[in-house]
């Protein structure tokens, strides 16, 4: 693994400050034989914040391991751009809420579209009251 502190020593020994430009870095770190995704790395690292480097660690483990919901300065340091959360949404907010008006109108339809499938199943098969001997359905299947 990759320290800040070999990183530097290994730009202060070939001329370079850790502030150098990428391309100067890149080309002294390929020069050491790293390979381009050690290069990647080590510029990522060389780039990092030294002082919010523990509050961002800290953030994604809240993040990713924890339900508990982040403030506006972790979500500030993990994307590293501000944000200001004036308002917070309330989680029952979004979620859809049934009114006892529509509830009705849902259960009346079902009874309906029940009632009709028996009707029609009866009809078809000549049961219940669609049944010939019935007094109902003598005039109906004539």
């Amino acid at each position: 693994m990759m320290s800040r502190d070999q990183l530097e020593k290994l730009l202060k020994l070939n001329g370079l400050e850790p502030t150098a430009k990428d391309e100067e870095i890149k080309s002294i770190l390929l020069s050491a034989r790293y390979n381009n995704d050690e290069v990647d790395t080590a510029i990522m690292i060389l780039r990092e914040n030294v002082n919010s480097h523990k509050t961002k660690v800290d953030g994604l483990h809240k993040v990713f391991r924890t339900d508990t919901a982040l403030n506006s300065a972790e979500i500030s340091s993990l994307l590293g751009i501000d944000v200001d959360l004036e308002h917070h949404v309330n989680a029952g907010a979004s979620a859809r809420q049934f009114t006892i008006m529509s509830q009705t109108i849902l259960f009346l339809i079902s009874i309906i579209i029940g009632i009709v499938g028996v009707l029609v199943y009866m009809y078809i098969f000549h049961i219940g009251i669609f049944h010939p001997s019935s007094a109902i359905a003598a005039p109906l299947l004539k």
